[in-house]
């Protein structure tokens, strides 16, 4: 199963820490607006392992909006992201899951190579599943930077690993192609 981290808004170094110590894999889908006052901290995390991909400049809900505001919300994070972390996002998490075809097509301008979505979401660590009462493999969990960040994501781990099942990396699970190194 992998675990997605969203937006960015909280920095807690002690979750750096824990992703450093115990290796794990994380895809995070950062949006601008919410790391630019602190880019170090996902430089950080990034050190560790987790990959760094695109969820929009500001998190709007694409589909109101056209095709090149949509085209620069998801193109100026990749662009700013290059920069600052050496390497270009290639896979996008529209904010809310909410995508059109104009989305779709901005994505693919702009290079990402697939639009991701969840099965579950975490929320204060806590699993909401769509369906029964237990991941599956391949299972993708949606969490998003909060307060209590470190603790909520320990007891995640616990329960992820009492499902007996382990995180994995997105990155060695998709096609060749699909990361620039």
């Amino acid at each position: 199963m992998f675990v997605t981290i969203d937006d960015g808004w909280e920095k807690d170094p002690a979750f750096v820490r824990l992703v450093r110590e115990r290796r794990i894999p994380l895809t995070l889908f950062l949006t601008n607006a919410a790391i630019k006052d602190d880019y170090g901290y996902f430089t950080g995390l990034r050190r560790a392992g987790a990959l760094i991909e695109d969820h929009t400049m500001t998190h709007p809900y694409l589909p109101k909006l056209s095709y090149a505001r949509q085209r620069e919300e998801i193109c100026a994070p990749a662009d700013i992201y290059a920069r600052r972390y050496g390497t270009r996002p290639t896979l996008l998490r529209a904010p809310y899951g909410a995508t059109d075809r104009a989305t779709l097509r901005a994505a693919r301008d702009c290079g990402m190579k697939a639009v991701l979505f969840w099965r579950e979401v975490v929320t204060n660590g806590r699993i909401a599943y769509q369906s029964g009462h237990r991941l599956r493999p391949g299972d993708i969990l949606l969490v998003h930077f909060k307060p209590h960040m470190t603790a909520d994501f320990e007891r995640l781990l616990r329960t992820i690993d009492e499902q007996g099942l382990r995180p994995a990396a997105i990155r060695e699970h998709l096609p060749a192609g699909y990361f620039r190194s």
